[in-house]
């Protein structure tokens, strides 16, 4: 059985969302996202962020102006 992968551009791997997401706090905050989240927290987030269809940007944006 042969399946073709359809690309997907909502897919996002772990180490650009974590580099968007440091990048937003860095600007917003002060200072890097490791100064306010744990590694716990950073990939329960990158899970919350799989099941959802705004991009990235977005979705990090958000989250760090409500954090």
């Amino acid at each position: 059985m042969n399946t073709i992968a359809q690309p997907n551009t909502s897919i996002i791997e772990k180490a650009d969302f974590i580099d968007i997401l440091s990048g937003e706090f860095t600007v917003t905050k002060g200072f890097g996202v490791y100064a306010f989240l744990s590694f716990r927290d950073i990939e329960n987030l990158y899970n919350d962020f799989q099941h959802k269809t705004v991009p990235a940007k977005v979705f990090i944006k958000f989250f760090v102006r409500h954090f």
